[in-house]
């Protein structure tokens, strides 16, 4: 017999990491590992699953680079 708490499969506890200075919009999700840079503007509903460069505008699902934020 399964374990109650193993029904939703194996955890991935790998840390997020968000820079200085990001804006993250309402319900974005931001999976475990990513690491978001200084100064970017995640959209909001967007779904990061890749490391974000700093000083840039990602969008989408799953989130893409949309344009560089001049500093």
């Amino acid at each position: 017999m399964a374990v109650s708490s193993k029904r939703a499969g194996e955890s991935n506890r790998k840390p997020v990491t968000i820079g200085k200075g990001c804006w993250i919009g309402a319900r974005a999700t931001i999976l475990p590992g990513v690491t978001v840079g200084d100064g970017c503007v995640i959209a909001a509903g967007a779904v990061v699953t890749k490391d974000c460069e700093p000083d840039s505008l990602y969008a989408g699902v799953p989130a893409i680079k949309i344009k560089s934020i001049e500093k």
